[in-house]
């Protein structure tokens, strides 16, 4: 019982630093398009910042985020300190020798990687002026990678040690830092519009202010190493078998992620041929991730390392049970959501947006709208391919992304020139929802063929919770049409109002439809990932 407490605060305490931080996030995401605008500008910044965490992921976060926790959980299961010590020191040491390297290279390349981001632009000379920027801009940037890698085996250490807060917590920091920078550069505009043509002081305080809030979320998770008594210290030895196994499981996790950053390529190219399209598209895919980090990420985080036991003791029941309990949580909390943001797109892109980004209110309600239908088949996605990563299998997720990503990617480039202005975010976002929602489809078929025949029952309980957002949808849809508010405080009245409404329906329908208890879900939750089982 006491692992399931341990367990339920656990998630409590998750998801409510999740909120702050992803509140946080948001609130920077606006205020960067605040201030600079769905402009060329904001473009320029957007996609050359994008880049540090486009190498990272490809370089590195395989198998520092997928692979290393399971490894250091079954070495700390033993009490083999000393060993978990060495191997999360000697990735350490060739995370960071090798992202220096490519850092370093990237830094050279920076104004080829600048052309090849804003080769759709149709204005020479706005593509020329962002070039220059960007590569100014990327010379700032790219330093970054150094530091991800640093803050992401440390947040693997205490992820593997149960210690969750600190690292869903660091992103505050990054979050206040960089709105920080954002107020002083508009100090330093003195209210005129924002344009390419910034002075070095202005370049320098987005470059140097946006680099620090990454130092910030880098340095709080090693901290709380450091002060948990684990010896965390940089090391080169690529024999260790540990290492080893890392590697071998980072290889296909790292594929995974390879995917990922594909699709973010192409997304930055075909946007950046708009006028400030790689910031609506920003701000509509921050939105969308909002239900994702508070609803499914929990989930994940909590039972990502009892998932990993499971799977090392081969209690193939208890992870079945595992897994089952994931996704009941996860649908039961994100399909209400994704009706939320379908319903209420326009007047809550109303609410949030302001300063030069307030006329780009439509295009965003638009974008966030095609994304809302891929809410439950992104998070589920990320459940079953680490829900995969438990048993040491990160090769199947792999596959499957790589073909979702590459259906995603032709139906892109082969849709979304063909649409002018905001539309082309919209298409994009589209296909982002439809790519995710059928490998999640595919990837659970896979998972499920391999679990026990005794496995729980899952898809009557998702679809009657479909139905159910679906008719919450609708009734918030019709209530948020007969309601428009005035302004913004009429907005976002309609939205409390309408959204209260909407899940009164949701709780409603499923219990007409025969859903499951809430108090049963959150009950298999916690009893599918307690340490006592």
């Amino acid at each position: 019982m006491a692992g399931r407490r341990d367990l339920a605060r656990a998630t409590a305490g998750m998801t409510a630093l999740t909120l702050v931080a992803r509140l946080t996030g948001l609130v920077r995401v606006l205020v960067v398009a605040a201030v600079l605008g769905t402009t060329f500008l904001g473009n320029t910044f957007q996609s050359a910042n994008s880049v540090s965490n486009l190498i990272f992921e490809l370089f590195a976060a395989g198998a520092l985020q997928a692979a290393m926790i399971p490894t250091l959980v079954e070495l700390l299961a033993r009490h083999d300190d000393a060993e978990a010590a060495h191997v999360a020191g000697s990735l350490l040491g060739l995370a960071a020798a090798v992202l220096a390297a490519v850092a370093g290279a990237g830094m050279l390349a920076a104004p080829w990687i600048m052309r090849v981001l804003v080769a759709g632009v149709e204005s020479a000379e706005v593509r020329q002026a962002q070039i220059r920027l960007g590569t100014v801009l990327l010379w700032f940037f790219l330093p970054q990678v150094v530091l991800y890698a640093v803050g992401a085996v440390a947040t693997g250490v205490l992820n593997a040690r149960g210690r969750f807060a600190l690292p869903v917590a660091a992103p505050i920091a990054n979050n206040v830092v960089v709105v920080g920078a954002c107020w002083l550069f508009w100090r330093l505009r003195d209210g005129v519009s924002p344009g390419l043509d910034l002075t070095g002081a202005q370049t320098a305080v987005l470059g140097l202010g946006t680099t620090l809030g990454v130092l910030a979320l880098s340095a709080i998770p090693v901290v709380a190493v450091v002060r948990s008594g684990f010896s965390l210290r940089p090391r080169l030895d690529l024999a260790h078998a540990g290492v080893q196994r890392v590697l071998r499981r980072g290889g296909w996790a790292a594929l995974f992620l390879v995917g990922t950053q594909v699709l973010l390529g192409v997304v930055l190219v075909l946007a950046n041929g708009v006028e400030g399209g790689v910031v609506v598209y920003q701000v509509a895919y921050t939105l969308f991730l909002v239900p994702h980090a508070l609803f499914a990420m929990p989930v994940l985080t909590a039972l990502f390392p009892s998932l990993s036991r499971c799977a090392a003791a081969g209690d193939a029941a208890r992870y079945a049970r595992g897994v089952a309990a994931g996704l009941a949580a996860i649908g039961f909390l994100v399909l209400p959501a994704a009706a939320v943001l379908a319903a209420l797109a326009g007047p809550l892109s109303r609410v949030v947006l302001f300063g030069e980004s307030a006329t780009a209110a439509a295009p965003v309600a638009a974008a966030v709208a095609a994304f809302a239908p891929g809410l439950f088949g992104y998070g589920t996605f990320v459940f079953l391919a680490r829900a995969l990563d438990a048993r040491g299998d990160t090769r199947t997720p792999a596959l499957v992304h790589l073909g979702v990503v590459a259906l995603a990617a032709l139906a892109m480039v082969s849709l979304a020139p063909a649409v002018d202005g905001a539309g082309r975010v919209v298409v994009l976002a589209a296909i982002h929802s439809l790519a995710y929602l059928s490998g999640a489809v595919v990837l659970g078929l896979r998972v499920w063929s391999w679990l026990p025949d005794d496995r729980p029952a899952v898809v009557r309980p998702l679809a009657i919770g479909a139905g159910a957002a679906a008719v919450a949808g609708a009734v918030m849809w019709v209530g948020q049409q007969r309601l428009a508010g005035a302004g913004r405080v009429g907005d976002a009245v309609v939205v409390a109002a309408v959204g209260a409404v909407g899940a009164g329906v949701y709780l409603g329908a499923r219990a007409l439809l025969g859903g499951t208890h809430p108090s049963h879900v959150v009950a298999g939750l916690r009893q599918a990932g307690a340490p006592d089982g």
